[in-house]
């Protein structure tokens, strides 16, 4: 067992190593990393439509044969639109983190005046704030913000993952008495 735990925090350090390189990839290519993301998608789509065709051919009541089959094609036929234009797959997402950015500043928000009363009330404000302009500035640049918006979050997300990963296996690595 002594052995099993530096083995894993080595794995974990050099996870969050590649992390990092894929999310400085990610923020330094975003058009390739937002279309990579919306590739993987495509094809999840795909995969998801035939699933459902197939469980709509293999059911019995009329009803759920026939909503199986329409929700398959539709689901794999959306999945063969994204990945055979990736760029309009790439516009669609980004007009989705929009609505989430927008709605999730909006609660944030709302929900930090309830809380106003106790400390660090404006840490939520301010994020909330930076949500919405988050939103509002990929919104302001859309279409063309889908060549970025979505690649450089993703890539910001790599980042930071790899960065709380290699902290936390340095962190355990110290306390088992290792070197750093």
């Amino acid at each position: 067992m002594g052995n099993e735990r530096p083995s894993a925090i080595k794995h974990l350090h050099w996870l969050g190593i590649a992390l990092i390189a894929l999310g400085v990839l990610g923020v330094l290519t975003p058009a390739v990393a937002g279309s990579a993301v919306v590739m993987v998608i495509g094809f999840i789509l795909l995969v998801a439509g035939i699933v459902a065709i197939v469980r709509g051919l293999k059911a019995e009541a009329s009803t759920e044969k026939a909503t199986g089959l329409i929700l398959g094609i539709v689901t794999a036929l959306a999945g063969i639109a994204v990945i055979g234009h990736p760029l309009f797959g790439l516009a669609f997402l980004t007009l989705l983190l929009v609505g989430y950015f927008v709605a999730e500043g909006v609660w944030k928000i709302a929900v930090s005046f309830r809380y106003k009363p106790a400390g660090g009330w404006k840490w939520l404000l301010v994020s909330g704030v930076l949500s919405l302009l988050l939103g509002l500035l990929i919104w302001s640049q859309w279409p063309v913000s889908g060549l970025w918006a979505v690649g450089v979050l993703v890539g910001v997300n790599l980042l930071g993952t790899g960065l709380a990963l290699v902290t936390l296996a340095s962190t355990l690595n110290k306390s088992l008495g290792g070197k750093p």
